[in-house]
């Protein structure tokens, strides 16, 4: 079977830092211009050479026609094909549905350290999609509205609620509901059934875990389970949702990727802080 044709966005530095490239996989339901909003850019500033994927079947990659029978191995693949053609381990910085990948990334030793970003919890999402339709019983309803390009008011009001912070404007909610496109069903139903999976072995890579503070998706307690696997520094960027790589204070989660990049060298104990410093409970 031929590779698929995968698209990425790739944004150089002007002046390089000198290190790892950085390879960007985004969550669900999106593409890879949910990276080119803020953090593109904004690493690129610091030096850093990025790299952000288009899964299959989404954004310009191909596969857009059997989008619902990909699986999150086909993601997996899709990763796996970018790096070999970087031709050398990546820092692997996923968000929500890609942080798993990440995570997949780091168990074949393919990349030389990771960001989990609103990661998937170890068990799954079953917990997550239950509290969520008992809560908003109408809100798969609205993303299938949205992604068909439908968009009400109600359907901004339930995503502001779910995935954004108090603060968030609605040109933010406007330029999200952009991004937006149908996600494969088996993929769905694979992060559904992850209590099921049999981790390999973790290796010892560097890792850095990051939660929003008011994640309603993966709240902070959800995620502590991932970041103590990867023996993981856990920060939760106060003020944030879930889509805190696209909330008014993306910023205080692309400094704390940052910082942590620069000192990235020093052996750290599953911790968890706050991005003042400051302890927090996980």
């Amino acid at each position: 079977m031929r590779p698929r044709r995968l698209h990425a966005i790739h944004c150089a530095p002007s002046t390089t830092s000198g290190g790892s490239p950085l390879l960007f996989l985004h969550g669900g339901y999106v593409d890879a211009r949910s990276w080119d909003a803020h953090f593109l850019p904004y690493f690129a500033a610091h030096g850093h050479d990025c790299f952000a994927l288009d899964f299959s079947g989404h954004g310009r990659s191909e596969g857009r026609l059997n989008l619902d029978a990909l699986s999150l191995d086909d993601y997996l693949a899709d990763a796996r094909q970018l790096i070999a053609d970087l031709g050398r381990q990546p820092v692997v910085i996923g968000h929500s549905m890609g942080s798993f990948i990440a995570e997949r990334i780091l168990e074949e030793s393919l990349a030389e350290a990771a960001v989990l970003i609103s990661p998937v919890p170890t068990m799954g999402t079953f917990e997550s999609a239950a509290r969520l339709l008992l809560s908003h019983p109408q809100f798969l309803c609205e993303v299938a509205n949205v992604t068909s390009g439908r968009v009400s008011r109600n359907a901004l009001r339930l995503i502001k609620e779910i995935y954004f912070s108090p603060a968030t404007t609605p040109e933010t909610l406007r330029r999200f509901t952009e991004l937006l496109q149908p996600e494969s069903t088996r993929a769905i139903c694979d992060l559904t059934l992850l209590g099921w999976r049999w981790p390999p072995r973790r290796p010892s890579l560097p890792v850095l875990v990051i939660g929003g503070e008011l994640d309603t998706v993966f709240p902070p307690r959800m995620i502590w389970p991932v970041a103590r696997r990867w023996h993981a520094e856990l920060q939760i960027v106060a003020d944030t949702g879930h889509a805190l790589i696209l909330d008014e204070h993306w910023q205080s989660c692309a400094d704390a990727v940052l910082g942590w990049l620069a000192r990235r060298g020093t052996p750290t104990a599953a911790t968890a802080v706050a991005v003042d410093g400051s302890p927090c409970l996980a």
